[in-house]
């Protein structure tokens, strides 16, 4: 099975960069903590997911973080973040 990013190459140009790594991310912490959590609620700046979102989920994302960024990088085939907040 091909990466993401290979489908995406070309895109990458445009600015979409921001747009696929945020539902990526909305995908892999749907998968990993079975929440959903909407696009307006995440923002991405400087490689750092800034989630608005209850200080329990937040607690729950900052202990999954590993878990959760892994599945992003894994599903975009590079590393889009580093961080969430």
């Amino acid at each position: 099975m091909e990466q993401v990013s290979f489908f995406l190459e070309k895109f990458k140009s445009l600015g979409l960069n921001s747009l696929i790594a945020k539902s990526v991310f909305i995908e892999a912490v749907e998968k990993i903590l079975k929440v959903k959590i909407s696009a307006e609620n995440i923002e991405l700046k400087n490689d750092t997911f800034f989630v608005k979102a209850h200080p329990t989920l937040k607690s729950e994302l900052y202990m999954k973080r590993e878990v959760i960024l892994n599945e992003v990088y894994k599903n975009l085939g590079f590393e889009q973040s580093k961080k969430i907040r």
